[in-house]
């Protein structure tokens, strides 16, 4: 471990959790810290990393570390939750729960009291349905299982205890949530800590008049949502820290009644994956009205993921729903926000439903200048004429210390049946200076004598605004570690209503790339190209001859050479990976097919991290799809995978020589058009989360939408 800790000059333990975050690769430890105090606390913290910065998140709460003799000095006179982040990284954070002296007088001996004491306690499911009852976790007891309330009344969960699942594999995977409250009445869910959830942390589900306050989840696993209240009334969440890999705050309903006069507040939310603040989707009731999220502070969000959505497809009549006074600090990437009602496999209603008054007000995109990738666009968008979206009034909203007063200078994609979206700018703020932004190429792509593509790709600028302005653009291309860009960054001055001109010379292998303007300057309004190329084949022609071609993942790991050639209706492979007898080729094939409405056409490993966006069909053409962050929304939630018969799967293994010949008919592919990826399955490779493939395809045994379209002349 990394840190020891003393409050008062007490030593204080140090425990270990669980999180999954980017790149995904493993699971990681992290490491918390959770005592008692009356009313002031010193916090003395030593690192075995030496410590060059520190920094408290939220920020909002306005704790500055002190760094003396090579500790970190933290002074708190009230309970706080926060990341304590060194070197200006999270990676080696410590998450401190600092609590109030709450229960030195609680009597475990009360009546309807069960009471698990400091130590170890195993129950599988502890099944609660008498009314009156309360659960009790002292400080440093720990429950392995499930805690579940079923129809009771005036019941309740507290103490500075934990619930974990870790190691647990006896509950169902229907039942696997840590803490799940189904059709109770006057329930309060107070101070305990849920760890490691198989499924989500904390669920209400048909309940009525809930208080939830001063939870703490930390979740690792691919469903660890934070707390879902779902079919609920008259519930309120406040003081609430999570640390999830899914969802941290989120509202659905399965058809327990409406689900209505739900407040989440004064929380603070870190996603490692998907979104701190949903509505649905799920909404299978008539009614989802009066919901409101208000001062919250989402202090990370990793994945490009909506930092605050609303997402569609039942039932319900969506109605009053605001977002106030959020601030968000490290999203890289992220959508400030997605309004959209569409089908998924989520939905189950035959019947859709509508959204109409949402609000937003008071939201504060803190970030940082300098940041590596700029927020992704925010979108709003209904379904038809009937399932539309109407009335959003957006309020106050801030990025980087300037104020939107239009969709495009927040970022906003107003789509098809949107209605009365209206934007209020409060006086004698700083607005955002617009410098609108449009990619083009103005040099077209042809192959050089290397096999390789060279071509322009421009970039056209127009100062919006009434003021002069100095700054910089420069062009990213996804997926990395494969384009060349002959140009760096690009400095420019531009007049009011000046419009100017930026090329970048591109070198780049056939494949699929989403070319895109990034500036740290929050005026510049970038935009986005998709570029296809051809992978051609020249028939017959000697392997000397062939171009040569290299596997880069995202870590720009590289391999040996590998040149691709046609003979005789047979596809011949030339590399030296094949000299391994410990190494093998996975070649994947497919005829193509004519593009689809809502077709996927680009998403790569990137992707998954919030560092390059994913490209579909859309009504009108190519569009950005940020639904699709991961393989599995591509497949099974939204299936939008291009429609091939067949993916045909050859492996080629080695320790046979450098070069193989496999026939088409083997390939499953006909004529002198077919569509191609190939993967190196080689033991450097087994590290990563995905595979090592020469098109970046992340799951190319399930999705053709990244592999080369090959043409054999």
């Amino acid at each position: 471990m990394n840190y020891n800790v003393k409050v008062n000059g007490k030593d204080i333990p140090v425990f270990i959790e669980n999180a999954f975050h980017k790149p995904y690769n493993k699971t990681e430890d992290i490491e918390v810290v959770s005592f008692i105090f009356d009313k002031e606390a010193v916090i003395e913290i030593s690192s075995s990393i030496q410590v060059q910065s520190a920094i408290v998140r939220p920020i909002s709460y306005g704790i500055v570390p002190e760094i003396k003799d090579g500790k970190i000095i933290i002074k708190i006179d009230r309970p706080r939750k926060f990341s304590l982040e060194i070197n200006g990284s999270w990676e080696n954070n410590l998450i401190v729960f600092a609590e109030s002296n709450k229960y030195s007088d609680f009597d475990t001996n009360a009546e309807n009291i069960i009471y698990f004491p400091k130590g170890n306690h195993s129950q599988d499911i502890l099944h609660i349905n008498k009314d009156n009852t309360t659960v009790y976790l002292e400080e440093g007891a720990v429950f392995s299982g499930k805690v579940y309330f079923e129809n009771c009344s005036n019941v309740k969960i507290c103490g500075y205890g934990k619930i974990t699942m870790r190691g647990i594999d006896n509950i169902p995977d229907n039942r696997m949530r840590a803490l799940e409250i189904y059709k109770c009445r006057n329930v309060k869910v107070e101070d305990i800590l849920i760890a490691d959830s198989r499924n989500w942390s904390c669920k209400i589900h048909g309940c009525d008049n809930v208080k939830v306050e001063n939870l703490k989840i930390i979740g690792c696993r691919g469903n660890s949502d934070g707390v879902d209240i779902c079919g609920s009334r008259d519930v309120t969440v406040s003081n609430v820290f999570t640390r999830t890999w899914d969802d941290s705050f989120v509202l659905k309903a399965f058809d327990t009644g409406d689900c209505e006069n739900v407040i989440f507040k004064d929380s603070v939310l870190w996603n490692d994956f998907a979104r701190p603040i949903e509505v649905g989707v799920e909404l299978r009731a008539d009614n989802v009205r009066n919901i409101t999220f208000d001062n919250i502070d989402i202090i990370h969000s990793t994945t490009g993921y909506p930092l605050i959505g609303i997402h569609h497809g039942d039932r319900a009549k969506v109605r009053n729903i605001t977002f106030s006074n959020i601030r968000i600090e490290d999203t890289p990437g992220a959508q400030l926000f997605d309004f959209r009602i569409t089908h998924s496999a989520w939905n189950r209603d035959t019947k859709m439903g509508d959204i109409s008054d949402i609000y937003l007000k008071n939201i504060y995109y803190i970030g940082k200048p300098g940041m590596e990738y700029a927020l992704s666009k925010s979108r709003i968008q209904g379904f038809d004429e009937e399932h539309s979206i109407k009335n959003v009034t957006i309020e106050n909203i801030n990025l980087l210390g300037k104020t939107a007063s239009t969709p495009e200078e927040c970022g906003l994609t107003v789509m098809d049946y949107v209605d009365n979206v209206k934007f209020i700018c409060p006086e004698n703020c700083e607005k955002i200076n617009l410098i609108s932004s449009k990619l083009g190429i103005s040099k077209d792509f042809i192959l050089n004598k290397n096999g390789l593509y060279e071509g322009t790709i421009k970039a056209i600028l127009k100062n919006e605004s009434n003021t002069a302005q100095k700054s910089r653009i420069w062009l990213q291309i996804s997926p990395v570690n494969t384009a060349i860009v002959n140009e760096g960054i690009c400095d420019f001055e531009i007049k009011p209503g000046e419009i100017i001109e930026k090329e970048f010379n591109v070198t780049m292998p056939a494949g699929k790339y989403v070319a895109q303007v990034q500036s740290d300057d929050i005026n510049v309004n970038g935009d986005w190209k998709l570029i296809e190329l051809d992978m051609i084949i020249n028939k017959n022609a000697a392997i000397d001859d062939l171009p040569d071609y290299t596997f880069h993942n995202y870590y720009n790991t590289k391999t040996d050479n590998i040149k691709i050639g046609v003979k005789d209706d047979k596809l011949i492979i030339h590399t030296d990976i094949l000299k391994n007898k410990d190494s093998k080729l996975i070649i994947y094939t497919a005829m193509p097919v004519e593009d689809s409405d809502n077709q996927v056409k680009f998403t790569v490993e990137e992707t998954d991290f919030g560092e390059a966006p994913a490209v579909m069909l859309g009504l009108h053409g190519a569009e950005l799809a940020p639904q699709l962050r991961c393989p599995a929304e591509i497949t099974y939630v939204f299936k939008n995978e291009p429609k091939v018969k067949e993916i045909r799967k050859t492996e080629v293994c080695g320790g046979n020589g450098s070069t193989a010949e496999i026939s088409f008919s083997d390939l499953g592919i006909s004529g002198n058009n077919f569509w191609l990826e190939i993967q190196a399955d080689i033991p450097e490779a087994k590290q990563y989360r995905y595979p090592f493939t020469l098109f970046h395809s992340v799951v190319p045994g399930e999705i053709a939408h990244m592999f080369a379209n090959v043409i054999v002349k």
